[in-house]
């Protein structure tokens, strides 16, 4: 079909609808704040690029839904995946950073809601984003000089994957801007959310906060000591396959939006 504007597209909302200020603008999407049906809001408006990727907006608003009791993602309000719109309430907070006077606390509240969101039932028709999204990034660096990259990545992810651990519904998506605090931890940008190994979301917040072993110890308090989750060690490998994964999806965004170009 054709690609409608992004007057056009705003125009396709139902109910009352302001489009304010724009919050920030990447490959993928531009974000602005927004009010809908006079609740402050933010409005995701999907680029070309993000149609190319394995992320599925219909399954990101089920599955925020599915977690709205546990009160540490934005609601999401709407929803048209054709047109590339997503609007999800605002949420009031700062950017998470733990103060020494009171780190100690702050991340085991951050292990804490890491572990309700590992503890939910996994929706039963959710889409395995993280799978379906290595298997287009394999596609993509196939035949190019990248496939090295790509091999050495999924080697260790699979190596990684031999410890038998359940999988959960993990974020897969936990860098700092991800993360807000008010009173609370609340987690935004659920588009790669899934089904994955437990240790990828934790790795992540080691990586993204760069805790110490000592601070690793407090988060694993929170989230409820398993210690074999929180094995030095074995996150340095996770953090590893994070890294190779950061610079492999550079690299595909970067095809995309080439081919998308020619």
């Amino acid at each position: 079909g054709k690609v409608l504007s992004q007057t056009e597209r705003i125009a396709s909302i139902p109910g009352e609808f302001v489009l304010r200020h724009n919050l920030s603008k990447s490959a993928i999407s531009e974000v602005f704040l927004c009010t809908l049906n006079n609740l402050d809001a933010v409005i995701r408006l999907d680029s070309m690029c993000a149609t190319k990727l394995a992320i599925d907006r219909e399954n990101e608003f089920t599955l925020l839904k599915s977690i709205q009791y546990l009160d540490l993602a934005p609601k999401a309000l709407y929803v048209d995946p054709a047109n590339g719109i997503s609007i999800r309430e605002y949420v009031l907070g700062k950017e998470a950073i733990f103060h020494p006077t009171d780190a100690k606390q702050s991340i085991r509240s951050l292990g804490k809601s890491l572990n309700a969101i590992h503890s939910v039932a996994i929706p039963k028709h959710s889409v395995n984003i993280f799978s379906n999204s290595m298997n287009l990034y394999h596609d993509l660096l196939e035949h190019t000089s990248d496939a090295y990259l790509f091999n050495k990545a999924s080697n260790l992810y699979n190596e990684l994957l031999k410890d038998d651990v359940s999988k959960v519904l993990s974020h897969n998506d936990l860098h700092k801007k991800n993360i807000l605090w008010n009173d609370a931890f609340y987690f935004l940008d659920w588009e790669y959310a899934g089904i994955n190994h437990p240790c990828f979301d934790i790795a992540s917040l080691v990586k993204s906060f760069q805790l110490s072993e000592k601070e690793v110890h407090e988060l694993s308090i929170g989230y409820s000591f398993n210690t074999q989750l929180f094995n030095q060690e074995k996150l340095n490998q996770w953090i590893k396959f994070i890294e190779y994964l950061d610079e492999i999806w550079e690299l595909s965004i970067l095809k995309i939006s080439l081919k998308l170009q020619s």
